[in-house]
C-alpha cells in the first residue's frame, strides 16, 4: 500500500492534470481492494464470480461502478460516496479536455470547491502544510480530499481482511 506521505508529493510534483489523473487512479485501485476483500471468502469465488466482474470489460470495471457497489454494500459512507463521485467528475474532464486542464478550469473549480475536506480536524493543518499562502488551494482542496479517502479505504480493508481471516478460521473448524 501507498505511504500517504509519497503519495502526497507525487501529487504535489504533477501538473493539475497529472495530479487529477494519478489521484484518481490510486483511489480506483483502493477501491477495487476494498470491494475484493469484502466479495472474496475463497480462491474458488475470487476466480469464478469476482474476477470476471472486475476484468477490463466486466461491469464492475469502471471507477463509477466501484464506487456506487462500495456505497450500496456499506463499505463507504454518503461523504465518501459523494467526494469519490466528484473525485471521478473531476477526473471525467481531465480526460476528456483536449485543452491545458488546471484547477482554476471553470467547471472543474465548481466541483472541486464542494468536496468536503473536514472529514477529520487534521486536515485543516494539512491545507496549510500544503499551502501556506492559500496560493494552490483548489490544489489541495483536491489532494487532502484523495488522500483522507486513501487513508479510510486502507483502513477498511485492513480491518476487513481481519475479519475475513476470522470467518474461514472458523468455516475450517466447521469442517
Amino acid at each position: 500500500m501507498v505511504r500517504w506521505t509519497e503519495m502526497t508529493r507525487e501529487l504535489q510534483a504533477e501538473s493539475d492534470r497529472g495530479c487529477i489523473l494519478v489521484g484518481a487512479s490510486v483511489l480506483e485501485v483502493y477501491l477495487e481492494e476494498l470491494l475484493r476483500t469484502a466479495l472474496v471468502v475463497d480462491t474458488h469465488i475470487a476466480k469464478h464470480a469476482v474476477e470476471p466482474l472486475l476484468q477490463t470489460m466486466g461491469p464492475l470495471s469502471t471507477f463509477s461502478a466501484k464506487i456506487k457497489l462500495a456505497y450500496g454494500l456499506g463499505l463507504i459512507t454518503k461523504i465518501e460516496f459523494s467526494n469519490l463521485e466528484k473525485i471521478r467528475g473531476i477526473r471525467n474532464i481531465a480526460s476528456h479536455v483536449h485543452s491545458s486542464t488546471t484547477f482554476d478550469s471553470r467547471k472543474i473549480l465548481e466541483i472541486n470547491r464542494t468536496l468536503d475536506t473536514s472529514l477529520s480536524e487534521p486536515s485543516t493543518e494539512l491545507l496549510s502544510l500544503l499551502d501556506p499562502n492559500n496560493s494552490l488551494i483548489e490544489r489541495s482542496r483536491f489532494i487532502v480530499a484523495v488522500v483522507f479517502a486513501v487513508i479510510t479505504l486502507e483502513s477498511r480493508i485492513k480491518r476487513l481482511m481481519r475479519r475475513t481471516v476470522k470467518v474461514r478460521a472458523k468455516a475450517e473448524e466447521a469442517k
